[in-house]
């Protein structure tokens, strides 16, 4: 059986028949159940395939370079919805055993940087306000100078940070439009999920003094931020990244043609013992 995949933004399109997907903030992999390849568009096979969803685990195609957070994200995919799928958890294994050893090889250390590490730097003021609870809003809340008060906002209290630092409190992004009390703390915001503008507007106006807001959300995502200080967006942290990885392009080409090497042997595995995806995926 053959690897088949579709990669695209999200919401972009309905969801392919029979398709299992894995979904992140940039982007949705639909896997597809060999027999529906002929009738879906835009779909990677085999050897392209591999070679994307390598590149996206390795966090080649990620805004920031070198990234770890999508490879938890893809090992939660597995967890949780490959459990009973023996054949997408064993090429998820796959894909994992072969990201570890290019990580090893070519990416150790490369950047030194997280999302949270960048941000840093710009968090300013006696109160951080943070928009989102998954990992990257942890990493944030982690970034957070000792002894800051944060204001965590979410969609849903079920999605809360599994740890609560001191000083942090949630809220709901729902209520925030209609919540009466304000804060008058010069605060910074870090906007760490998809968020509409009519929300944003709701959670910013709960603060008197923005200094400063932090916008995390890819290019295609943002929306404008009024009524703040500084914004500083996700492309300018970035540049600040791109400026200390100076030497860091020829091992970008060394783990990608590593990983094209991989790819080419994972289809050739297919070809010759096509007897079913729990044997070529092992």
């Amino acid at each position: 059986m053959r690897l088949a995949l579709i990669h695209r933004t999200p919401g972009s399109a309905p969801a392919p028949t029979d398709s299992t997907a894995w979904r992140t903030c940039l982007r949705e992999i639909h896997f597809l159940p060999s027999h529906r390849v002929a009738f879906e568009t835009g779909v990677l096979t085999d050897a392209e395939a591999y070679t994307l969803l390598l590149e996206v685990v390795c966090g080649l195609r990620s805004p920031l370079i070198g990234e770890t957070e999508v490879q938890a994200q893809f090992k939660q995919f597995l967890a949780s919805t490959a459990a009973g799928n023996r054949s997408l958890s064993r090429l998820g294994q796959r894909v994992l055993g072969d990201a570890k050893r290019i990580r090893h090889k070519h990416l150790q250390g490369f950047g030194a940087h997280s999302y949270g590490r960048l941000t840093a730097p710009h968090l300013v003021g006696q109160r951080l306000a943070v928009i989102g609870t998954r990992a990257l809003a942890a990493e944030v809340v982690r970034a957070a100078p000792e002894g800051v008060q944060v204001d965590l906002w979410g969609r849903s209290s079920e999605r809360v940070l599994p740890t609560r630092p001191a000083g942090l409190s949630f809220s709901l992004i729902s209520d925030a439009a209609t919540c009466k009390s304000l804060c008058d703390e010069p605060t910074t915001v870090v906007v760490a999920a998809p968020i509409e503008h009519d929300d944003l507007s709701a959670v910013l106006s709960r603060y008197q003094s923005v200094l400063r807001a932090i916008d995390l959300r890819s290019s295609d995502q943002q929306t404008v931020i009024s009524k703040t200080g500084r914004v500083v967006l996700l492309g300018d942290l970035l540049s600040e990244a791109a400026r200390t990885d100076i030497g860091g392009g020829p091992r970008l080409l060394a783990a990608r043609t590593d990983i094209r090497e991989r790819a080419v042997a994972f289809a050739h595995r297919v070809k010759i013992r096509p007897v079913g995806c729990d044997d070529v995926c092992a």
